[in-house]
């Protein structure tokens, strides 16, 4: 879905803050995952892929938070083990059903899909659902249901209780619904059986995996919120109060979405029991908080004194010496996270596609991702990212002051603009915020002023959703990330360019050529790859030329961890942007 590293939220009340303790007695059980590739068949039968472990010494943490773990106690059988991940950004929400932004980095650990993707080695990962099977037209697919699930409320993962969860995301129709747009019906012949008819083909397992709107959660919901039925405002209350009801593998037990949240393992995970689960690890921590630390520098600090153990963010320029660190690692990993600035285009002088084309070739992209990045990164090239299928190589922007100022100068604009515009980016992401400096710098060169303005996220989006009601009173350019809700280009050009989608089509672009070619290319994404590769093409030229947004850099993803904290790498997936799955690491004691 978007918004990268501004989106999320999460949690509940903890129990009570246990003393000073110490990690120890945990003994890594190398797991063996055996690798099976989905066969090409009508029938897949899902199986484990591999995950490699890494294994490195230790150092334990200790957070205010209960519980915890200190470093200098004697150690006791019963102690658990806490793993603190710092993310930059607060979270948002707590309802399964609607979340579309920061609450990813939580939710993947407490809620779960039908099937989990794995973009890189392009394998399906069983998930509630142990096998499927899709009708050769494409438009019939059955999903057989593991046995042993439960919901954290006691009760079992039933065809009935998928039916109830995907259809109130459907009902609701906010957050990323449309990724059910296909759905026809949903039957359920018997209790671990779900049947979905679509009303024409698509790539439905990859849906069913997505990083949003695909949660499975129980129908008991509308019970513990006195709800009289799955819509009921009083569900997205209870949720929004800090409480789930999922069956992954860990509870969520403290919900302060600004501060804090708190996730503890749910002993009752049908994942723990299987010997080669790759999503899975007999030495994962027993508690994981997501601490929020809004400042990279801090992050970097924290992670080095032990006060965390995983940082999302810290100073790319200081990556080299974190190296050098024995208590520390770093982790590099492929990302399908993008930095993007979108355009006002309801706004003068901005409603001039002259003058976006000027900005576009005013914007010294290399400089960015050598300074912004220190060259973790490349140069964005349309605005999905390298390595994804649908990424063109041939839609980059050239730097170019002399074609800039030759475009204002048709635009009407001869000696520059005639007031400043108004940039605005997360507070606190010294990424964005060295990007929107080199911005403002170049295009002072072209006659262009620009006021940076960094804000929280909740205000910067706040403020960029007034537009579709005032566009002149809402922000001129809008540096934010985006990441896909599931991997299809369809996810990043229908969210962020469709103006059916008013959550995220914060350029306020509106263009029934190009929202013809993109539904005509998620139609035939099902059944002709080939030709919906085809059509996404044409649509991002159309991108390419009215300019309502700029793709700025495509992320190589950096994680710094205590040395402790084993197969960091494998609990990392590019289809889940900024998630750490926490049930895969490997806590090692000692340190």
């Amino acid at each position: 879905m978007f918004i990268l590293v501004h989106r999320k939220g999460i949690s509940k009340a903890v129990a009570a803050v246990i003393a000073i303790v110490i990690i120890i007695g945990i003994i890594a059980a190398a797991a063996y995952y055996m690798t099976q590739k989905p066969t090409p068949t009508s029938t897949t039968t899902l199986s484990p892929t591999t995950s490699a472990s890494s294994t490195t010494s230790s150092t334990s943490s200790t957070t205010s938070a209960s519980p915890t773990v200190s470093s200098t106690s004697t150690t006791k059988p019963s102690e658990k083990t806490v793993v603190v991940y710092a993310s930059l950004s607060e979270m948002t929400t707590a309802d399964p059903s609607t979340e579309f932004s920061n609450s990813i980095l939580w939710m993947c650990l407490v809620y779960e899909p039908l099937l989990w993707y794995d973009p890189i080695h392009d394998k399906i990962i069983p998930a509630l659902a142990t096998s499927y099977e899709v009708s050769k037209n494409g438009t019939v697919w059955t999903f057989h249901l593991r046995h042993d699930a439960k919901f954290h409320d006691g009760t079992p993962v039933t065809a009935q209780a998928v039916k109830f969860a995907i259809e109130r995301t459907i009902k609701l129709g906010q957050g990323a619904a449309f990724i059910w747009d296909p759905v026809k019906e949903i039957k359920t012949p018997d209790k671990y059986t779900v049947v979905f008819i679509l009303k024409y083909p698509a790539p439905l397992d990859k849906i069913a995996a997505s990083s949003y709107g695909a949660w499975i959660f129980s129908p008991k919901v509308v019970e513990l919120a006195g709800a009289k039925n799955a819509t009921d405002k009083k569900v997205a209350d209870w949720f929004n109060a800090g409480h789930d009801d999922g069956s992954g593998p860990y509870k969520l037990v403290k919900w302060d979405p600004q501060n804090e949240i708190v996730l503890e393992k749910f002993k009752d995970w049908w994942g723990w029991k299987l010997p080669n689960y790759p999503m899975k690890s007999d030495s994962a921590p027993d508690v994981f908080i997501i601490k929020i630390v809004k400042d990279a520098v801090t992050q970097e600090r924290m992670v080095q004194s032990g006060d965390i153990d995983i940082a999302e963010y810290v100073p790319l320029e200081d990556v080299q010496t974190l190296k050098k660190n024995p208590n520390l690692q770093v982790v590099t990993s492929p990302s399908f996270q993008n930095l993007l600035m979108l355009i006002n285009t309801r706004k003068p002088p901005l409603d001039n596609v002259l003058v976006r084309r000027a900005i576009a070739h005013a914007i010294p992209y290399k400089d960015i991702v050598t300074v912004a990045r220190s060259g973790f990164a490349k140069v964005a090239s349309g605005p999905i990212p390298h390595g994804m299928w649908g990424h063109f190589d041939n839609l980059t922007y050239t730097y170019n002051l002399t074609l800039a100022k030759e475009l204002l100068a048709k635009a009407g604009y001869p000696n520059g603009l005639p007031r400043p515009l108004l940039l605005t980016y997360t507070a606190g992401d010294i990424y964005e915020q060295r990007t929107a400096e080199l911005i403002k710098a170049s295009l002072a060169k072209i006659g262009i002023t620009v006021n940076i303005r960094p804000m929280s996220w909740q205000e910067q989006w706040s403020l960029a959703q007034s537009g579709w009601n005032n566009s002149k009173a809402a922000q001129d350019l809008f540096i934010f990330y985006w990441w896909p809700t599931y991997i299809t280009p369809f996810d990043f050009l229908y969210n962020m360019f469709d103006n059916e989608s008013k959550s995220f089509d914060l350029c306020y672009y509106a263009n029934p050529k190009f929202n013809k070619l993109i539904e005509e290319a998620h139609y035939y994404e099902g059944i002709d790859k080939a030709k919906a590769l085809h059509l996404y093409y044409e649509a991002q030229k159309i991108l390419y030329e009215d300019v309502p947004a700029i793709p700025l850099w495509d992320m190589v993803d950096i994680r710094v961890a205590r040395a402790n904290i084993g197969n960091l790498q494998a609990a990392i997936n590019p289809a889940y942007p900024t998630v750490i799955f926490a049930q895969v690491l490997h806590v090692k004691a000692g340190g």
